[in-house]
């Protein structure tokens, strides 16, 4: 478990393997991790929830995109990831986290930590 304060995540992910082990890792450094498989149910899940951390991929199935759900829920931090280059997503802004696909474990817990400070 990590020293730092554990955090309430929402990890939006379409890829079941992705979205899996990216719950596998932020739940072992201590976080609460929520995961869906798309922006609709993202979206859902936080008009009755809060997370301190919005972690979404860009392109999902479903009617909303990373990029709605990261405007819709402007009040949150949000690490937003792609497989894509960042430069493709001018939308992002000082208050998100950028994350290219493929990541790893210490990428994404610098990623977290980078929005907790």
């Amino acid at each position: 478990m990590s020293s730092e304060r554990p955090l309430v995540v929402l990890l939006v992910e379409d890829d079941s393997a992705i979205r899996e082990l990216s719950t596998m890792i932020l739940e072992d450094a201590g976080h609460e991790v929520h995961a869906v498989r798309d922006g609709d149910a993202a979206d859902a899940w936080l008009q009755q929830n809060e997370a301190d951390l919005l972690f979404t991929d860009i392109r999902m199935p479903g009617r909303i995109t990373g990029e709605e759900l990261a405007r819709r829920h402007a009040h949150m931090r949000v690490l937003v990831t792609s497989g894509e280059v960042k430069e493709q997503h001018p939308w992002l802004d000082e208050r998100m986290v950028y994350l290219p696909k493929p990541y790893d474990r210490k990428a994404l817990l610098a990623a977290v930590r980078q929005l907790a400070a």
